[in-house]
């Protein structure tokens, strides 16, 4: 099941990525694209219509599947269960927030990364406890998107990818690299053990985000645009650690 998924994401972020190459070979912003009020006039969205059908599909999908399974399984898991559970998941990422830190040159959030990973492995219990936070050790998230806008990679064609919802081209390439070998779950021979645990993965983060869903209902703007802009300003905040300039958009 992996491996159609994967194949499938591929096939999609190659053909993207090939086309995002051929209409911005430098990778360079525009002046267009920096200006906050210019944003409609900018061609990021090139594949809308069909973005628009996946993202329906995934409203679709969320509503009558991942909700009701998120709401479950926060009615029925107890609380030091589900934190637990996030604690794992959050201490297996740790090795792609090191590697990346290594790569962006943030040495300091690298030494961060390396000391949590340690203390939470080795006296966290393999990460189910979150000892590295309480002693008072930041997590920094850091992922290949961002190396490549960091190295100056352009940010790409906003896509929507199936069940995984916003992305581009540039961090589509990271995200293939995620679910291939910066994964530790996929490393996994157990194919059954290894969905599972996916899922799992899923489920616990849709039901942290479960008062999210009523966002949607009370924007007064189009829920699409509502998501994309709002995955802009995440990626861009997320690329300046928060500190981005004021006179560069959400594209970087």
């Amino acid at each position: 099941m992996k491996v159609i998924i994967l194949k499938y994401i591929q096939i999609i972020v190659v053909s993207i990525t090939l086309s995002a190459c051929a209409t911005n070979p430098t990778g360079n912003i525009s002046s267009a694209e920096q200006n906050p009020d210019s944003i409609t006039a900018v061609n990021l969205d090139p594949y809308e219509q069909i973005n628009r059908k996946i993202f329906k599909f995934n409203e679709e999908f969320d509503d009558k599947i991942l909700i009701p399974f998120a709401k479950g399984y926060r009615k029925y898991l107890p609380r030091p269960v589900r934190i637990a559970i996030y604690n794992f998941f959050s201490n297996t990422a740790e090795g792609r927030n090191l590697v990346n830190s290594l790569l962006q040159g943030k040495l300091h959030n690298a030494v961060d990364t390396f000391s949590r990973l340690f203390i939470n492995s080795t006296f966290g219990l393999f990460g189910l406890i979150d000892i590295a936070t309480q002693s008072g050790l930041e997590r920094h998230v850091e992922d290949i998107g961002q190396t490549l806008a960091v190295w100056g990679a352009g940010f790409g064609p906003y896509i929507v990818i199936p069940i995984l919802g916003p992305s581009s081209g540039r961090d589509s390439l990271g995200l293939i690299s995620y679910f291939t070998y910066e994964d530790p779950l996929g490393y996994l021979k157990d194919s059954t053990a290894r969905f599972a645990l996916l899922t799992l993965d899923l489920v616990d983060t849709r039901s942290r985000y479960l008062r999210a869903s009523s966002v949607f209902d009370f924007a007064s703007v189009d829920p699409y645009l509502f998501a994309r802009e709002s995955y802009f300003q995440q990626r861009r905040d997320f690329i300046y650690d928060g500190l981005a300039p004021i006179e560069d958009y959400n594209t970087q």
